[in-house]
């Protein structure tokens, strides 16, 4: 099993990958205001990339967000909107951002997020070609950039997304959205993904195992080890973990994690 580390981009998750992106845009198209809904690591990477290039951010937050997040959404001095969870957050900003101009930063609004994700996609190809990569998947923007980078370099390896419906240590991908539409489903079937559902007491044992290797990794990333059981693998098999988050940004959280 090797393991993809997006734990070191700047904020310290894979969603820098799709920020960069987002700002080239903005600013070719001289773009100064942004607005995205998230709970958590989206909306940091973000709010930071926004600050460095000088441009507005407005993030839409669900109530009851970990202080942690906010915490470190505050750092980078976004607009700061409540929602009362992350589907009216959402809803919520995609409304504003029409009324109020700005550029829509959400899942399944700008394929600029899925590019910045393909770039991961290119470098696992340029490594080896796997016989298995596994991403965890919530509305499905990482899955999609992903697979875009591996056709990109000529691979076509099947993928497994790993989902959590329900979980209280994986926030990150909590619900399986599918937002990312139509995407998610053109990658799903392009892809011979295969849709693995794992448990909490499964991402907290992946998580003490990553501990073995020496990363402290967030539940979502923790979750696509959790998924290897349930693939059909053997040691023979190259899996390719998408190792999302740094566990190190939210030490109540993995606190949590670990003592599941």
């Amino acid at each position: 099993m090797y393991g993809k580390l997006e734990i070191y981009n700047p904020t310290g998750s894979h969603k820098d990958r799709e920020s960069e992106e987002i700002i080239a845009y903005a600013k070719r198209r001289g773009i100064a205001g942004l607005a995205i809904a998230s709970t958590g690591n989206a909306a940091i990477s973000l709010a930071a990339y926004s600050l460095i290039h000088k441009l507005r951010c407005s993030v839409y937050l669900p109530e009851g967000i970990a202080p942690e997040r906010l915490a470190q959404i505050q750092a980078y001095h976004p607009n700061i909107i409540f929602a009362c969870d992350y589907e009216e957050a959402i809803a919520e900003c995609n409304r504003q951002a029409v009324r109020k101009g700005l550029l829509n930063c959400n899942p399944g609004a700008r394929i600029e997020k899925i590019k910045g994700d393909s770039r991961i996609g290119v470098e696992i190809a340029s490594r080896m070609k796997p016989d298995y990569v596994v991403c965890p998947t919530n509305n499905g923007t990482l899955l999609a950039g992903v697979w875009m980078g591996l056709k990109r370099a000529g691979v076509r390896t099947p993928i497994a997304a790993a989902v959590t419906r329900e979980t209280i240590l994986a926030e990150a991908i909590a619900g399986f959205h599918r937002i990312e539409e139509p995407a998610l489903s053109k990658t799903l079937q392009e892809s011979r993904s295969k849709i693995v559902e794992v448990s909490d007491p499964e991402i907290a044992e992946a998580a003490r195992l990553l501990i073995s290797d020496g990363l402290i990794v967030e539940g979502a990333s923790a979750a696509a080890i959790a998924c290897l059981k349930h693939l059909e693998v053997s040691q023979k098999t190259r899996v390719v973990c998408v190792i999302t988050g740094n566990g190190l940004k939210f030490p109540t959280s993995i606190k949590e994690l670990l003592s599941a």
